[in-house]
């Protein structure tokens, strides 16, 4: 007998968060995980580039929001296309996501989903009383990944 009660049902689907892909992407044997802060440094993304270029991988990629004020502010699936751009510029398999709710869980999800060979992440310097309140994204994926994870300033 099935209970009915006690067992939530999706009422809806869970809407993608995957904003731009390449047609090669789901061929890919190997992947490189890429969180990406629109405020960010370009060495983030030549690091991945380089390291998915190393692993012969995919880049499977997620934007992050920002909560800087001082930086100018662009729409997140604006920042979602121009990464795909720059990823199909360098000739690499790649999926962009926009990011969720809880950003660190998207990154582990997304690395254990694909078999990560590498976890490629920005970071900023925040102080204790902020991680205090908004948690650290970075910290979760370097505690809990099961792969390698290379945080770049």
């Amino acid at each position: 007998m099935t209970d009915l009660y006690s067992t939530s049902q999706p009422r809806f689907p869970v809407p993608s968060r995957q904003v731009t892909a390449s047609p090669g992407i789901g061929s890919a044997s190997r992947t490189v995980v890429l969180a990406l802060r629109p405020d960010s440094s370009d060495a983030v993304l030549e690091q991945a580039i380089a390291a998915a270029r190393r692993e012969h991988a995919a880049v499977q990629a997620v934007v992050l929001g920002t909560d800087t004020t001082t930086a100018p502010s662009t729409s997140p699936l604006a920042e979602c296309t121009n990464l795909g751009a720059a990823l199909a510029e360098a000739e690499l398999d790649y999926a962009v996501h926009r990011a969720g709710p809880d950003p660190a869980e998207q990154i582990l999800g997304l690395a254990a989903d694909h078999d990560a060979a590498l976890i490629v992440m920005s970071t900023k310097r925040r102080s204790p009383v902020v991680k205090l309140l908004l948690g650290s994204s970075a910290q979760q994926v370097i505690l809990e990944a099961e792969c390698p994870v290379l945080l770049v300033k």
